[in-house]
Formats: C-alpha cells, sequence, structure tokens
C-alpha cells in the first residue's frame, strides 16, 4: 500500500512544483533588485544602483525590438508568472510566486506610467 507521497506520480508532480517555484524565484529577482534599489534611493538617496537601471524604463518610444534592461525585467516577471500560474493548484509556492510576480508587475508598470508623465 502506498501513501501519498510515496506514489511515483505524486512524487513526480512535487518534483515539477518544487523546480518550477526554484525557477519563478530566481526569475523574480531583477524586478525584486529594481525595486531595492529604488527604495534606496528613495531612502537613503543613493543614486548608482537606481541610475544604472532606471534609464531603461524612461526610454521613449518603448522599442519592442531592442533588448534592453526593462525588457528583461517585465519579460522575467511575466515568465514567472506564466510557469507558476500554471502549476499554482499543486502547491502553495507557485501560488506564493504568482501572486508576488503578479504585484511585482502592478507596481512596475505603475512606476513606467508615472515616470512617462513625468516626463
Amino acid at each position: 500500500m502506498t501513501n501519498q507521497l510515496t506514489h511515483p506520480k505524486a512524487t513526480r508532480t512535487y518534483l515539477q512544483s518544487f523546480i518550477s517555484g526554484l525557477l519563478g524565484i530566481a526569475l523574480l529577482l531583477p524586478a525584486t533588485f529594481f525595486l531595492l534599489s529604488l527604495t534606496a534611493r528613495i531612502i537613503f538617496g543613493t543614486k548608482t544602483l537606481y541610475y544604472f537601471i532606471a534609464p531603461s524604463f524612461l526610454q521613449s518610444p518603448f522599442d519592442p525590438l531592442a533588448w534592453h534592461k526593462a525588457q528583461f525585467i517585465l519579460g522575467c516577471l511575466l515568465l514567472a508568472i506564466v510557469l507558476n500560474g500554471s502549476t499554482y493548484r499543486r502547491h502553495w509556492l507557485n501560488l506564493a510566486i504568482a501572486i508576488q510576480g503578479s504585484l511585482l508587475l502592478i507596481v512596475l508598470v505603475a512606476y513606467t506610467l508615472i515616470q512617462h508623465i513625468r516626463y
């Protein structure tokens, strides 16, 4: 008699959810780094890290074929949401990553809109 964790299919599903979760965490890192540099600039006034990343969000027009930091950050967020959103019913970590990625995406889109209106 096998229990739920020793069943081969359950083990494979758990492993897929875990790998998807680790990949999702890695894909959230660029957006998290940008928001931490923005927070450091607002609170402490440090400009070096912020000005290394921020100009790519201020490019106008937003060329879809140019590969720059803003597209990398937003692309990683979208990929993390898609990968973990498709498997979130299986594991709580995938749900947490999908929600965090969605919240980061909303904050970055709001930041981009505010910056474009401001300039």
